[in-house]
């Protein structure tokens, strides 16, 4: 078999694979619009409770193209915290290491957000699909995925603090 044939038969050989799952890829992508659309929501909830007016706080929408989930849209959110303009910017789903990324974009810099499995240590014979299981986000202030904290109410204030600084 020539290198040609070789890397066409690879491709096509994954494209029958992924073509075999695409049940569970709809599944996973509808998953992660809820949780996203969830998620947006609650910070949207939280940050209204805090005291940011709502007409600071607006949805955005977020073109996201995906080998495994295809193209789509997904919401986001643009809001104003003072002078300073935050938004959180839906990025993927289908990660390594994670279930999907949210940026948190600010003027003093950006924190990823990384939804993944609530077990920290899932067992690795436990076969259930990721769109079965429950997912958790954690904000990442580094490149690395050290250091990361639950993103509740006080993660999201130390989440803010680092893209739009201390008062």
């Amino acid at each position: 078999m020539t290198n040609l044939q070789m890397l066409v038969s690879q491709h096509q050989a994954k494209a029958a694979r992924m073509a075999a799952q695409s049940a569970d890829w709809g599944k996973r992508k509808e998953k992660w619009l809820a949780v996203l659309a969830r998620f947006i929501e609650d910070v949207r909830a939280s940050l209204i409770a805090a005291g940011v007016p709502g007409e600071q706080i607006a949805p955005t929408s977020h073109h996201i193209s995906e080998e495994a989930l295809g193209d789509y849209e997904a919401p986001g959110l643009r809001v104003k915290i003072g002078t300073a303009l935050v938004q959180f910017v839906p990025i993927a789903s289908v990660i390594i290491g994670g279930y999907g990324r949210i940026d948190v974009i600010g003027p003093q810099g950006e924190v990823k957000l990384i939804a993944h499995d609530t077990q920290a240590f899932p067992d690795p014979d436990d076969k259930t699909p990721s769109h079965e299981r429950e997912w958790v986000w954690s904000a990442y202030p580094d490149k690395t995925r050290r250091g990361g904290l639950r993103l509740d109410n006080d993660g999201l204030a130390k989440v803010l603090e680092l893209v739009i600084g201390g008062a």
